[in-house]
This record gives structure tokens, C-alpha cells and sequence, in this order.
């Protein structure tokens, strides 16, 4: 309730959270501390507290022991309740942009593996084309080798031969 007034204030003002910040500061706290010990001298210190100069202030100062301990309590609880919603909020962030690189380390795994596959297959291919390049200059070189260029096939000229339908 006290954050949201101050808040709103803040907001209305164009300061946004600046007065939490300052609150939480270190040297708010510390300061809350320096008033803390000087408000147990004077309201808990016999030797002070007996004083005739201070003697009207030693139960403001016991009063304020207690309200400023309260304040301290509650701008730490605040900072640190605020440090845990932060450290929350950047595991979510984290775990979220590691989800992200996960995502990209399977795409790129699986890209690899495409682009393995797609050499092995380019390997496959080249070498079909190499092997059907040599029978060609294989069968090339069996032409020419013929004695009579009129005699265009024999049937060697066929990797499983040709059925001889003469002897039917």
C-alpha cells in the first residue's frame, strides 16, 4: 500500500521507482542506522539518558528506537524481497534465451546432418557418373576396336547379354 501511494506518486512526478531506490540505498540504510544507535544512546545509555540536557528526549528517543528499527526492517525486507523478484525475473529471461539456443543448436545439428547426407549423395552421384562415363569410354573403345564398322552390336555389347532367340 505504502509502495503503491509512492509509486503512483512517483509515476505522476516522472520518477518511477527513483524513491524506492533511494530508500534502499546504502546510505539510506546506513543513515537509518546512525539514527538508530544515536536514539539508543540517548534513550537507553544511563550515563546519557541522565543528563539534564538530554532528559527530554529520552522517551522520543526510546520511541524512536523502535520506529526507526521498524523502518529498517522494512526497507530491507523491501530490498531484498525487490533483489529476488529481479534475480526471478533474469532466470526466467535466462532460461527463456537458453531455450532460444537450444532451439538454434538442434536446427544447426540438424542442418549438418543435411548437408552430410546431401555430400554423401553428391559423392554417390559422382561416382554412378564416373562408373557409367567409364563403361561408356569402355564401350567406345570396344567400337572402335571392331574390325567391321557395319556390325553395330554383338552380344557382349550388353552387361547381362542378350538372350539368344535363335535356338528356339
Amino acid at each position: 500500500m505504502i509502495r503503491t501511494f509512492f509509486t503512483g506518486l512517483a509515476d505522476k512526478l516522472g520518477i518511477g521507482d527513483l524513491l524506492w531506490q533511494i530508500a534502499t540505498s546504502d546510505g539510506m540504510l546506513l543513515l537509518i542506522v546512525g539514527l538508530i544507535v544515536i536514539a539508543m544512546l540517548v534513550g537507553h545509555f544511563p550515563v546519557l539518558s541522565k543528563l539534564s540536557a538530554l532528559q527530554q528526549y529520552v522517551i522520543p528517543a526510546k520511541l524512536a528506537v523502535y520506529l526507526f528499527l521498524a523502518l529498517f526492517a522494512f526497507l530491507i525486507g523491501f530490498r531484498t524481497a525487490d533483489r529476488r523478484a529481479e534475480a526471478k525475473a533474469l532466470r526466467a529471461e535466462l532460461a527463456q534465451k537458453d531455450g532460444v539456443i537450444a532451439s538454434k543448436d538442434f536446427d544447426l545439428h540438424l542442418a549438418l546432418e543435411a548437408a552430410e547426407t546431401a555430400q554423401k549423395q553428391r559423392d554417390e552421384a559422382a561416382r554412378r557418373a564416373k562408373d557409367a562415363q567409364d563403361e561408356t569410354n569402355e564401350y567406345a573403345q570396344r567400337l572402335k576396336a571392331r574390325p567391321n564398322a557395319a556390325c553395330l552390336l554383338t552380344p557382349d555389347d550388353f552387361p547381362g547379354g542378350v538372350p539368344n532367340d535363335t535356338k528356339r
